[in-house]
């Protein structure tokens, strides 16, 4: 168990009071309170006077911070946090949900909430308190994630001027976090986007363009996401990289292609995509068990 931490360090910059716990992998339940009104979120997000937002406490830490704390509890101020790595469950109010990588949470005053940490995973958040002064209350903690990137920009940009805190640092801080806030409700104002939507898109460009050389950059514009967004959530679904099911993929159609005997394994392996033959040969093997030539022996007539 983590123990409390007075309200200051040494060093002068303030702590948080959050509370986190450990639960094994095999604990951490479904997110459940993800169904939340977005309607509902947008009409709070609106009533949040963020002209004047002023941080009242910033701070960056991993998991083997002295800094967690174990008790349920509540700020008077919104409590902003991005989880720059790792995996929490969370209560908040009556509800329970997880967290992870390129995850924003914040928690409106006065809520009751506790995370619990996900044990033997390296956990790293940004975690702020904000004064916007007297906000309507709201039961429940809002949760989106950083799909372009510009989310953790902003929290970092946060982050770095008030550890510099140099000249108008407070200025440029406000501003940040009024744009924090208002990419919060920019979000909640726009359509969901389904997760399995996105995977689903990118599966299609994948089978449509496999044999060319494109990247995770170029595979998260096509859904208008950031690339470290789409490889997380991407993996989380499928269970495999981005890059190693566009192998799968151009080892299936090579597999069809060493059936024409016409065509030269190096052949084969330019048009599934691959400049470098002996590449090509390695990832057949890794994939299918054996080189592309024992395959072509062992599964076409002569």
């Amino acid at each position: 168990m983590a123990r409390q931490i007075a309200a200051h360090r040494s060093d002068g910059r303030r702590v948080m009071g959050a509370r986190c716990g450990s639960l094994p992998s095999d604990q951490v339940v479904p997110r459940i309170g993800a169904s939340v009104d977005r309607e509902a979120v947008c009409r709070f997000l609106d009533e949040v006077r963020i002209d004047h937002a002023t941080l009242q406490f910033c701070e960056r830490f991993d998991e083997q911070s002295r800094i967690w704390n174990f008790d349920t509890h509540s700020h008077p101020y919104f409590e902003l946090i991005f989880f720059i790595e790792g995996k929490a469950n969370i209560d908040a109010g009556a509800e329970t949900v997880n967290v992870f990588g390129f995850d924003v949470v914040i928690y409106p005053p006065n809520l009751l909430h506790a995370e619990h940490l996900e044990l033997g995973r390296r956990q790293e958040i940004i975690c702020f308190w904000v004064d916007t002064g007297p906000t309507p209350p709201f039961d429940h903690a809002i949760t989106l994630m950083d799909e372009r990137g510009t989310l953790r920009e902003l929290f970092e940009m946060v982050d770095a001027e008030f550890t510099a805190n140099r000249p108008y640092a407070g200025e440029l801080i406000s501003s940040y976090l009024q744009a924090i806030f208002l990419q919060a409700r920019q979000h909640f104002t726009e359509p969901s986007r389904e997760t399995s939507s996105l995977v689903e898109r990118c599966l299609g460009y994948i089978h449509e363009n496999y044999a060319r050389d494109f990247g995770i950059e170029a595979l998260a514009a096509t859904v208008s996401v950031s690339p470290s967004y789409l490889f997380r959530l991407f993996k989380k679904k499928m269970l495999l990289t981005p890059m190693r099911y566009r192998n799968i993929v151009r080892i299936d159609k090579a597999k069809l292609l060493l059936a024409d005997r016409s065509l030269t394994v190096d052949a084969v392996a330019e048009r599934v995509g691959f400049d470098d033959p002996k590449y090509f040969a390695r990832v057949f093997k890794d994939l299918a068990g054996m080189t592309p030539s024992a395959y072509r022996r062992a599964n076409v007539a002569d």
